[in-house]
């Protein structure tokens, strides 16, 4: 009998659920013996996967977009001053390999610098729309900097229902809907903007979406960047630090960049919880 007794209370703990974001629950787990062919999975007995978008990496014409969210949409991709490609992608190396250690799969949005697939913005898009093996990413993390002291710089960007992007050549308009992505954006926008802050960031602000003119010559104008309308399904984080100087981030800045990458994950997706081994 006593032993029947401890069997139904070891079930029983192990069905013992708390919240996490999003109003979803993930089973606190019963210790069990680990195995380093393992991989840690969530409830679901998938891994979690966190999509990372270093910013730039090519400069590309305005091509039309033909899959994802923002289908029929123009959009191309472009460098940038300050050294910020080469930045934002050793930004997101070195948040990769924290992530990884902490059980988590992350893709990155392009494998060097520059790209060398030269991927427009809708075709990155569509990578976090299809990153866990053709299901969207757990949330799409884009790393990008500015000047100090301008307008972008510190900001944080999340999704929200009704952002859009209008061509300039034939008025075709493609809108973000799916009110669940926004609502996770919106809420781990905020874990980020905490992570950062804690960090010594400075002053940041956290606003829906970004402002794109048509004066930009950038194929399409609105207020949603393009990676975030292609991957609707995503969450999104889009975040812009400023640059230690003209010339770029400092590696200290770029170390506590990536700490804030990745404690902003952290906070908003919840720990790996190892149930199993991940397929």
């Amino acid at each position: 009998m006593v032993a029947v007794a401890i069997a139904v209370l070891a079930a029983v703990a192990g069905a013992i659920a708390f919240l996490v974001p999003g109003g979803s629950t993930r089973p606190v787990p019963v210790a069990a013996p680990s195995s380093s062919a393992s991989r840690p999975c969530t409830q679901a007995g998938r891994a979690t996967v966190v999509f990372l978008d270093p910013g730039h990496g090519a400069d590309l014409p305005a091509t039309r977009a033909t899959s994802g969210g923002s289908q029929g949409i123009y959009s191309g991709e472009n460098t940038s001053q300050g050294n910020e490609p080469a930045d934002v992608f050793a930004v997101a190396l070195d948040a990769k390999a924290q992530l990884e250690r902490a059980g988590y799969v992350v893709v990155l949005s392009r494998d060097g610098d520059p790209d060398p697939a030269r991927q427009t913005l809708w075709q990155k898009g569509l990578r976090a729309e299809t990153a866990m093996g053709g299901a969207p990413a757990d949330i799409g993390v884009s790393i990008h900097t500015d000047l100090p002291d301008t307008v972008g710089a510190g900001q944080i960007y999340y999704d929200q229902p009704g952002g859009f992007r209008t061509n300039t050549s034939d008025g075709l308009t493609a809108r973000f809907t799916d009110e669940r992505s926004a609502a996770l954006s919106r809420q781990y926008a905020q874990q980020f903007l905490t992570a950062r802050q804690e960090l010594g960031a400075g002053a940041i602000a956290m606003t829906p979406g970004h402002d794109f003119p048509a004066g930009r010559g950038l194929g399409s104008w609105g207020d949603i960047p393009i990676i975030m309308l292609t991957a609707q399904q995503v969450p999104w984080v889009y975040n812009e630090a400023p640059r230690t100087s003209a010339n770029g981030l400092s590696p200290a800045d770029r170390a506590n960049y990536a700490s804030a990458i990745v404690q902003g994950v952290e906070r908003s997706l919840g720990p790996v919880v190892g149930t199993g081994t991940c397929s």
